[in-house]
């Protein structure tokens, strides 16, 4: 097997979703057309390594890319050559995984998290783990209802739970950081708005401490598909007085300003620009 095909599967392992243009994103090809060929020979046989799905056009985004993803032979290449643990490999067990109507959800969450691992590297940083609202563990047919098929990253408050779209822990200069991040596509300021008053409940619960013992509050990263709908929920959110004393918690950007900037011009509640990791002093 050549080296970027092997490359090629490890990327799998931590994304999950992969199209040919965000291979290019990740500098494993110089164009699209080269992931499609060189790809091509894990795609095929009884024991494909890799799958490839495609999509009928989006009424709204028009023709989408196809998706790429590890299946469980090409899991089992990873544990049984290159010594990964199976509980760090993100995989497809079967078609019931895949989607349709969040595409473009799922492909811009994986964005931010390329994005991320990016920037991460530049500063010789270090992700301790990343999940995403689409990672499950269990088994519905375990006879325990314990050990069901459950998001990884749902986390529970007293009347309510919410699934951040990913979690993330990560080290730069010997200094832990949590993230959630949240991927907001549509219209809708008042679902977004109901997203983050969940955040605000977690972060006031310790809720962190206790699951990760992580002993300060994370960040929650907004990333909105409109623009519109970013500066409309600021605005709600700094008009409410529960979020007072939390404006520096919540950083936001659209979907374009993330994909031209990510270290930095990162906006609070209150409109005051930071970097992605900068922590201002006062409300």
């Amino acid at each position: 097997m050549k080296e970027k095909q092997v490359t090629a599967l490890e990327l799998l392992s931590i994304f999950k979703f992969v199209t040919s243009s965000q291979f290019v994103q990740l500098k494993l090809y110089a164009h699209r057309g080269d992931v499609t060929n060189t790809l091509k020979q894990l795609l095929i046989g009884k024991r494909p390594f890799i799958g490839q799905k495609n999509f009928k056009p989006d009424p709204a985004y028009g023709k989408v890319e196809s998706i790429y993803y590890l299946t469980k032979y090409g899991r089992a290449f990873l544990i049984e050559n290159l010594s990964y643990h199976r509980d760090e490999i993100k995989y497809v067990n079967k078609e019931t995984d895949l989607f349709q109507r969040d595409y473009e959800h799922r492909k811009s969450t994986v964005d931010f998290a390329i994005k991320l691992k990016q920037w991460v590297e530049e500063k010789d940083g270090e992700i301790r783990f990343c999940n995403y609202y689409f990672d499950k563990i269990g088994n519905n047919h375990a006879k325990s209802k314990s050990k069901h098929l459950y998001a990884v990253n749902r986390l529970e408050l007293e009347d309510n739970s919410f699934i951040p779209d990913i979690i993330t822990m990560f080290s730069i200069d010997k200094r832990e950081y949590l993230f959630l991040f949240e991927q907001h596509n549509g219209s809708s300021t008042n679902r977004l708005v109901k997203q983050l008053q969940m955040h605000l409940q977690s972060i006031t619960k310790n809720l962190y401490e206790n699951q990760f013992g992580f002993q300060r509050s994370p960040r929650i990263v907004v990333v909105c598909e409109k623009e519109s709908v970013k500066y409309n929920a600021m605005k709600r959110l700094k008009e409410d007085k529960q979020f007072d004393n939390f404006h520096n918690f919540f950083i936001f950007k659209s979907n374009d300003e993330m994909h031209q900037d990510f270290s930095s011009n990162w906006s609070l509640i209150d409109g005051q620009r930071v970097s992605f990791i900068q922590q201002k002093k006062g409300k």
